[in-house]
């Protein structure tokens, strides 16, 4: 049982998992705190949820020579002893080193093999597999961290790398602890766990596969008879989606994909059948049918990609549930996807820029012909925001538009048929406005004629007409 921070196993749903795999309400524990030195604050706290319940608890200190036991008596301590084997976190690299150079990882196997629970987090979650990322190399790691700290500038403590170390082999995965946080140096891990992976990954040949498995903050993995099960304590570090598990690979296109298994179902599988999940899920992208098998869809199963085949964003492992038939907003495929210009077939249907609506993957799926199937429903006309009338499409938006429409067109020639067919002499007389009104319409005349020369004038001949300005009238002449 492992965490991905280094007191999760004092996490009570986390320690009472513990308790329960011995099958002892009282199970004898062995704390090993290399990584951290053989502290005694860490021995402190990483031991408090198991004195609390009265466990008897042995301490097995191999940091430095002096202390070290010999290899008959961490026989005694490692395998004869416990039922329970609690790692610190700390420095992995340092303990990985020292455990091979007096043996005891050898001893450990031995104990894991006769049943002894093994548990623990960051350090002791990442030392059960293959190989780990690890901050080892930071200047807070180090076996005198107080005084190192001290000799170093802000700048300097930013200065270091992660690193992938071997370790003890239990599990063939690479793992990432913390895999939603930031180092001290302000990287992302996930970010520099894929591009370790992809770097093996086409160092020993994608005939190959390395599998990565990233750890959250929060989030817990127990391995019991050769399966695995994930549990979760709530919300990410980040504030983004459930605390899980995530599987990492490198797929055809030498593209580091990360996703997101989903924790707290109460269902274990082996290593080999969440790597083939995980892979489905991929797939299940090009493929929207799939995605049909409840009412519920949690996203979690549907990666996001930017492009065609690129590894989800940073911090785009999200998990979130929607309901199908209570959804304020439904769920569209542009959420997750970029639009792609090209027709809608059952095979891309995801990538058509049309949303993706779950009515729309029902119809799809009830189509009787490919045709009705690829028909792709057309657009609703854009609302006009104004009527369209022959005395104003002069200073109508459309007017310089080119894809003006026919009807506007018609209308326009329309007008311009009217103003031939009246004659001069049968005009309305028109209304007597006042004087700003009609030189308003002079200079709107005037605007319009230098658009359209051809339009026929507002007034064919002569003077405009007389406007009476209290008794009298007078022309005003104002063009």
């Amino acid at each position: 049982m492992t965490t991905g921070s280094g007191n999760g196993i004092h996490e009570p749903a986390f320690f009472a998992k513990i308790v329960a795999m011995t099958g002892k309400e009282k199970p004898k524990v062995v704390y090993i705190g290399t990584p951290f030195f053989d502290r005694e604050d860490k021995y402190e706290s990483g031991t408090k949820s198991f004195r609390a319940i009265g466990c008897r608890i042995k301490r097995l200190m191999v940091a430095k020579e002096c202390t070290t036991p010999s290899p008959e008596e961490m026989r005694r301590i490692i395998v004869d002893f416990p039922d329970v084997i609690v790692v610190s976190g700390g420095n992995s690299l340092f303990a990985m080193l020292r455990w091979q150079s007096i043996g005891l990882d050898l001893l450990i196997k031995e104990a894991a093999m006769k049943g002894v629970v093994l548990c623990g987090g960051s350090a002791g979650c990442g030392c059960w597999f293959d190989t780990m990322q690890t901050d080892s190399l930071k200047p807070e790691a180090c076996k005198l961290s107080e005084r190192v700290l001290t000799e170093l500038s802000a700048e300097e403590r930013l200065n270091w790398s992660f690193v992938r170390i071997s370790c003890m082999g239990y599990l063939n995965a690479f793992c990432v602890p913390h895999i939603d946080t930031k180092g001290t140096n302000e990287v992302a891990r996930v970010d520099i766990a894929k591009k370790m992976l992809l770097d093996a990954q086409l160092e020993s040949g994608m005939e190959h596969p390395i599998i990565g498995f990233g750890v959250d903050e929060l989030a817990g993995v127990v391995y019991e008879n050769g399966k695995l099960s994930i549990m979760s304590l709530g919300k990410r570090k980040n504030g983004i989606g459930e605390a899980t598990c995530h599987i990492l690979y490198v797929d055809q296109r030498r593209e580091v994909m990360c996703i997101p298994l989903t924790p707290n179902t109460g269902e274990a599988a082996t290593l080999e059948e969440l790597i083939e999940r995980a892979m489905r899920s991929v797939e299940a992208l090009q493929s929207p049918l799939d995605l049909i098998v409840s009412e519920e869809i949690s996203i979690s199963h549907a990666v996001h990609r930017r492009g065609v085949s690129r590894a989800i964003d940073d911090w785009g492992l999200i998990d979130a549930t929607v309901k199908a038939t209570e959804a304020d907003d439904p769920l569209v495929a542009d959420q997750l996807l970029p639009s792609h210009k090209h027709e809608r077939t059952p095979s891309n249907l995801l990538y058509s820029p049309a949303p993706l609506t779950i009515e729309r993957i029902t119809d799809d799926i009830n189509a009787t012909t490919l045709e009705e199937r690829c028909a792709a429903p057309s657009p609703p006309p854009p609302p006009h925001t104004h009527q369209r009338t022959p005395s104003n499409f002069q200073h109508s938006p459309a007017l310089h538009n080119i894809g003006r429409t026919s009807e506007d067109t018609s209308t326009m020639s329309s007008c311009r048929n009217d103003h031939e067919k009246v004659p001069v002499g049968e005009l309305p007389p028109p209304p007597a406005p006042s004087v700003g009104l009609f030189q308003s319409m002079m200079t709107a005349t005037a605007t319009a004629e230098q658009l359209n020369p051809n339009l026929p004038p507002l007034f064919p001949r002569g003077d405009p007409p007389a406007i009476k300005v209290g008794n009298s009238y007078s022309h005003t002449h104002t063009c």
